[in-house]
């Protein structure tokens, strides 16, 4: 998709946002492909561990190129994770590279337990746009108790690694982040010692961020006290589409037990399913405050941001600057 046009579609989807419109003139901005279910963690705070046998799987590449070929005109980004840990997905380097070769602004996020030497120079040679490690916990105690069958040391070096071969290969791609969820379990001097301790290990490297998550409840399947009192209206049905590996579609993230399927890339076409019975009726009983029988969005803790304007305070900075989580 040519970048040119990103401004005016920004406009057009902000406009039918704040119209809450069901049917929409334009296609998504952004597309989440989980290219495996599958993960090698077991993380305390993640419901993938509860999946059943029959949702897990790996995408089929045809099936994954057949949705880089129909969206590569509209979409601006693809995100290649979900549920699973895409370095297990065989076919990682080739799904980045077809995006790329498509012109797709390409995201991939990872927890880095598998980045061999020879995947990091793939990745970094792939030119991957921007590359997020999941990594929550400053010290080995606190991050073996919440990543469980993840290793401290092991991924931190390859971590680093990554962005040596990165450094020595003078590369600018991919944009490298670390993305840390606070679980402070210790005392406040402890933590800052720990917290310091972990970020001296990038002196000097090409990481361009750490970045600061708060969990989410995964619409109610984490426990966690709801912050915020006012609604407002979730944006994700005006703007993106998640695609599980075996096709199924769905409008969220949050979703992660496919409660609300919307259709199948098997059987349908994208153009199909954005604008078809179920986002339709999705996008109304939103924009009604009626969600009591929408079992994701009536338990998910992210309709009660703080918005500017009817658009969540999260999502409006990041748009404008093209930063899209």
């Amino acid at each position: 998709m040519n970048p040119l046009n990103y401004w005016p579609r920004l406009i057009k989807l902000v406009h039918h946002y704040r119209k809450k419109s069901p049917s929409l003139p334009y296609l998504p901005v952004r597309l989440w492909v989980e290219l495996t279910s599958y993960c090698n963690y077991k993380c305390i705070m993640c419901p993938n561990k509860d999946l059943r046998k029959e949702d897990r799987g790996f995408m089929d590449f045809d099936l994954y190129k057949n949705i880089v070929d129909e969206s590569k005109d509209f979409v601006f980004e693809i995100n290649l994770a979900h549920r699973g840990e895409s370095l297990m997905h065989p076919q990682l380097i080739e799904a980045i590279s077809y995006a790329k070769k498509n012109r797709i602004f390409t995201r991939l996020h990872t927890n880095g337990s598998l980045l061999s030497e020879e995947v990091s120079h793939k990745i970094i040679r792939s030119k991957l746009d921007r590359l997020s490690f999941s990594f929550d916990g400053y010290d080995r105690e606190t991050y073996e108790k919440i990543r469980i069958g993840g290793n401290f040391d092991k991924t931190l070096e390859n971590i680093v690694r990554f962005l040596q071969i990165k450094k020595k290969t003078r590369s600018k791609k991919p944009i490298t982040v670390i993305e840390v969820i606070n679980f402070n379990q210790k005392d406040k001097q402890e933590y800052l010692k720990a917290k310091k301790s972990f970020h001296d290990q990038f002196k000097n490297l090409p990481l361009n961020n750490i970045v600061f998550r708060e969990m989410h409840n995964w619409a109610g399947q984490i426990e966690k006290e709801r912050q915020g009192k006012n609604y407002t209206v979730c944006p994700f049905p005006w703007n993106a589409l998640v695609i599980y590996w075996d096709g199924a579609v769905l409008p969220c993230t949050q979703d992660f037990f496919g409660d609300f399927v919307v259709g199948n890339m098997k059987d349908s076409s994208l153009l199909e399913i954005w604008n078809g019975e179920n986002m339709r009726y999705l996008r109304k009983k939103l924009a009604e405050r009626s969600i009591a029988e929408l079992k994701a969005c009536s338990n998910c803790d992210r309709v009660w941001r703080e918005g500017i304007f009817g658009v969540p305070k999260e999502y409006l900075w990041k748009f404008i600057t093209k930063r899209m989580p």
